[in-house]
């Protein structure tokens, strides 16, 4: 199966638009509509290589779902933002009447003599309540870096 399934998806590339427009009414049960060529090709080898080998697995599904749904990944593998603040900097925030102050130190950051991991846990710590941690002490990213993860 696997010799044929490459040989079919080397073959989309040579074929005309008609060709490929009755191969994805054949592959997907629909109508391609105005779709380009570049992306008809794509798409049929995916489909192609789908049913030769099999799709995806559930996990990788349900992690699709969980992302299209807005939780995103969980877990030791979800994608952690890096902290770019230099070892030594102080942060200092008046919340409540009180004033307080967390130093950034090499393996994480110092709050009241205990370590952290993020400013989220430092915030939740003095808060009591969940909360941001950039946004609890005010931290924003560069002007030239807003939208980028």
């Amino acid at each position: 199966m696997e010799g044929t399934a490459l040989k079919q998806v080397d073959e989309l590339g040579r074929m005309s638009m008609v060709q490929l427009r009755k191969r994805w009414l054949d592959l997907m049960g629909t109508e391609p509509g105005r779709l380009g060529r570049a992306y008809l090709v794509r798409r049929l080898a995916y489909r192609v290589q789908e049913l030769a080998f099999g799709g995806l697995s559930q996990e990788a599904r349900q992690q699709l779902a969980e992302i299209a749904d807005g939780k995103g990944p969980k877990g030791p593998r979800a994608k952690r933002r890096k902290m770019n603040l230099a070892v030594g900097t102080r942060l200092l925030r008046d919340w409540n009447g009180r004033r307080y102050e967390v130093v950034v130190e090499q393996e994480g950051l110092l709050y009241d003599g205990q370590h952290y991991r993020s400013l989220t846990a430092v915030a939740e710590a003095i808060t009591g309540s969940h909360w941001n941690g950039n946004r609890f002490f005010g931290i924003t990213r560069p002007a030239g870096k807003r939208g980028k993860a």
